[in-house]
C-alpha cells in the first residue's frame, strides 16, 4: 500500500487535516507521513546569514509540529512517520512524494477573511491541481468545518 502524506503547517486547520489524514489511513492501512517543509521565500531577499537562521527556527518549529501530529494520530491507533525538510513549498512536496511512491497527499484549506475567501480557495485548488499534474498522486483538500 502506497503510503499517505499529510503536508502540515500547524494551525487549527492543520488538526482537522491531520486527523483526516490519520483517519483515511486507518481506513486504507496505509502508512502515514506528516510532512512539513521549512520555506522562509515569504520573507522575501534575506542575507545568507539571516536565512540560514529563518530555515533552521522553522526546521524546529516545523518537527514539533509533525511530533504532536504523530501523537494525535497514535491516539487514533495510527503508526506515523514525521519529516522536515527545508526547500520551496510545492517543489519539496512534489519531490518526496514522488521519492516515497505516495499514494496520496492530504492538505488543508484555512479559513480565509470572507474579502479573500474565493481567490484563497482557488489558490489551494490551483496548488492541489499543479501537484496532481506533477506528480500524479491523488490530493485531498480538508477544507474548515
Amino acid at each position: 500500500m502506497q503510503p499517505i502524506v499529510c503536508a502540515t503547517r500547524g494551525g487549527e486547520a492543520s488538526r482537522r487535516t491531520q486527523e483526516r489524514a490519520a483517519a483515511l489511513a486507518k481506513e486504507r492501512g496505509a502508512s502515514l507521513v506528516f510532512l512539513y517543509v521549512a520555506d522562509c521565500g515569504f520573507a522575501g531577499p534575506l542575507s545568507p546569514t539571516l536565512e540560514t537562521a529563518m530555515n533552521d527556527e522553522l526546521m524546529r518549529l516545523g518537527g514539533s509540529l509533525v511530533s504532536i501530529a504523530k501523537v494525535r494520530a497514535q491516539e487514533q491507533g495510527v503508526d506515523a512517520q514525521v519529516v522536515v525538510l527545508c526547500g520551496e513549498v510545492r517543489k519539496s512536496i512534489q519531490e518526496y512524494l514522488r521519492q516515497v511512491d505516495a499514494g496520496m497527499l492530504v492538505i488543508g484549506a484555512s479559513r480565509p477573511a470572507p474579502e479573500v475567501e474565493t481567490s484563497h480557495r482557488g489558490s489551494v485548488d490551483a496548488f492541489a491541481d499543479a501537484i496532481r499534474q506533477a506528480t500524479g498522486v491523488e490530493v485531498v483538500i480538508v477544507g474548515p468545518d
